[in-house]
């Protein structure tokens, strides 16, 4: 019965996308038929029946993109509303884009022409036969529309099931702690329709110790125990069970496998949640070696478009930036050269650790006198920073133009050619030395888990001032709560120190 009703309501989806995609296109046209009463001059007078061939292709487009994108498949507890929201953009996109391939290049015999190597069809102009400002007004409708109908339809069925419709019975297997998580989890959201049908309990029977404290062995968690690993099968089978969902705990996975090959045998779908680790950071997520399906925790944010940006960005950025700082650059070789000795070096390289832990040079203008590493021993009992790192506001090792081009960061300047390389990116938790790593704490070391930078947020917020804990922390933080938004107003408030020397040390 539950298989006819989700077989029935993915066709009913069926139907309304196709009517909601002729609909689109009449909305998109009235649209622009709107606006051609503002543009006159720009929009060009079309009835609908010039375009009406467009519906050969939208309807059929939209429902094959919508199952594509997993669209048709159950959404009971696999999404949010923002979820849905931005499963249907992402889906109107696609749509728009095809669409747009479709009719500028099939519908012109233009693509089937080149492939079989005959002339170019005399076809009227692209621009003749389709209006782009449709296309964009039709997929901007189908968004609408798609929303609308996603909303209402969730609606409908969160009421149904709140109102003890539409619900699925669920047998749990296992006990302990991952059991109540799982089980307080199901009675937080109601609106998922799954209801508890009975505990296989994963506690071997002749256990002393009660399935959960202070309640007896058969009962947990205020639900009926219908059976343990030897009797489960039968209790699957007598059953009337949707789901089968195993959260073990007091054996080893291996051990439920036969009740798994139970659900697989009498076709029950079943499902493990991968409680093992309760991330508090990071964020899990399905992966594969191969065929082999494991859980990933992410610690920092996972590649996406946004990540994939930041380093495109970096590279193109930091090519203008090296190009444009080239003259400076220039400038205080010859400033390091003038005020040196002869055969003392203008750069200064160090060993530094990157993303992971991976070592790699980096590269600085030099500041301080040479041999200034091995006066450090003496130094240190002048050292103002706490934690691992040596900061000293009147190091006597720093020369006169290596103040003035730490006061201005112009000694970072040389690091573009690390972000270049892509051992650096513009933003992010600055490089610290293997020594300084070797003092962290175990937390500090997260703040290797993202690609050290040019400028961070600690540089950007009063670095003469923070502890070492805040400036750990800081880090952190950026990292938890990364955004391309973040990293531009990072960028702009560099400017404004490097402009300022503000908090130089």
């Amino acid at each position: 019965m539950i298989r006819e009703k989700s077989y029935i309501l993915g066709n009913v989806n069926v139907v309304i996308d196709l009517a909601l995609a002729v609909g689109a296109f009449f909305a998109g046209h009235g649209i622009r038929q709107l606006a051609r009463v503002f543009y006159p001059e720009a929009i060009k007078e079309a009835p609908w029946t010039h375009y009406a061939w467009i519906l050969i292709f939208l309807p059929a487009i939209t429902v094959l993109v919508l199952r594509y994108n997993g669209f048709y498949r159950s959404q009971r507890v696999r999404t949010g509303i923002r979820g849905l929201i931005r499963l249907v953009a992402i889906s109107c996109v696609q749509i728009t884009v095809i669409l747009t391939v479709v009719v500028y290049a099939f519908w012109r015999g233009d693509f089937l022409n080149f492939l079989s190597g005959a002339e170019p069809s005399t076809a009227p102009k692209v621009t003749q036969l389709v209006s782009r400002s449709l296309l964009g007004m039709t997929g901007l409708s189908l968004f609408v529309l798609l929303s609308i109908k996603t909303l209402a339809m969730r609606r409908l069925l969160m009421t149904l099931r709140t109102q003890g419709y539409n619900f699925r019975r669920v047998i749990l297997v296992g006990s302990g702690k991952p059991m109540e998580r799982f089980v307080r989890h199901l009675e937080g959201h109601p609106i998922w329709g799954l209801r508890i049908a009975g505990i296989i309990t994963d506690r071997e029977a002749k256990s002393p110790e009660p399935c959960a404290p202070g309640v007896p062995a058969e009962e947990m968690f205020g639900y009926e125990v219908i059976g343990d690993l030897d009797s489960g099968a039968d209790a699957l089978v007598n059953c009337a069970v949707d789901e089968v969902v195993f959260v073990p705990d007091a054996v080893p996975p291996e051990r439920i496998a036969p009740l798994m090959e139970v659900c697989e045998e009498i076709g029950i779908r079943s499902h493990i949640p991968l409680h093992y680790f309760d991330a508090q950071i990071a964020r899990p997520a399905l992966d594969y070696f191969d065929d082999v399906p494991v859980i990933t925790y992410w610690p920092t944010r996972e590649i996406g478009p946004a990540l994939l940006f930041k380093y495109i960005f970096d590279r193109a950025f930091g090519l203008i930036m090296f190009i444009g700082a080239a003259p400076l650059m220039v400038m205080a070789m010859i400033a390091i050269r003038m005020n040196s000795k002869s055969g003392e070096p203008v750069f200064y390289n160090q060993t530094r650790l990157g993303l992971n832990g991976r070592s790699f040079t980096c590269w600085k203008f030099r500041t301080m006198h040479v041999g200034a590493e091995e006066r450090l021993s003496e130094l240190t009992g002048e050292n103002e920073a706490d934690g691992p790192v040596f900061k000293m506001k009147s190091d006597p090792r720093i020369t006169g133009v290596g103040r003035f081009l730490r006061k201005f960061s112009i000694d970072e300047l040389p690091q573009l050619w690390n972000v270049l390389l892509g051992d650096m990116s513009l933003v992010g938790p600055r490089p610290p030395l293997p020594d300084e790593v070797k003092k962290y704490d175990r937390w500090h070391r997260r703040r290797l888990s993202m690609k050290p930078g040019l400028t961070c947020i600690w540089q950007v917020s009063g670095r003469e001032h923070g502890s070492f804990e805040n400036w750990m922390k800081l880090d952190l933080q950026y990292i938890d709560n990364w955004s391309l938004t973040l990293d531009f107003k990072i960028l702009l408030r560099t400017v404004y120190v490097v402009l300022t020397g503000h908090g130089a040390m």
